[in-house]
């Protein structure tokens, strides 16, 4: 029977590299073969929550886009009245959507107490 060099070359297999049996400060030395993820059963993920929605949740996105002048007054006076930019984006578009006869409700709803410009939160 005649060889060649064909003959010699084996490519083995490598096993999938699994990072759901990982730890760090072990010994990880598996002598060569990686456990399978079948083996490892993923550790649950519990969340737990001390209320309703968050909201990301609770919320429609919407973008944006100021001049930069008009952002830079408009954190100022934020800071200046100690509230967040985006109450006072809120307040100006629930008085849009009164000034221009729209009843939907313009804050989102969610599992904390939520405070509107001028209130004192506890």
């Amino acid at each position: 029977m005649v060889t060649t060099a064909k003959d010699d070359l084996t490519m083995a297999r490598k096993s999938i590299v699994s990072y759901a049996g990982l730890a760090l400060g072990t010994d990880q030395d598996h002598g060569g073969a990686a456990p399978t993820p079948e083996a490892m059963p993923l550790p649950e993920r519990r969340v737990e929550r001390s209320g309703g929605r968050t909201l990301k949740e609770a919320s429609a996105h919407i973008m944006l886009y100021l001049h930069p002048d008009a952002a830079k007054a408009l954190k100022r006076y934020a800071l200046d009245q100690n509230v967040k930019v985006h109450d006072l984006l809120i307040e100006a578009v629930e008085v849009w959507f009164r000034a221009h006869g729209l009843k939907e409700q313009v804050r989102a709803k969610t599992g904390r107490r939520q405070g509107h410009i001028g209130e004192v939160m506890p």
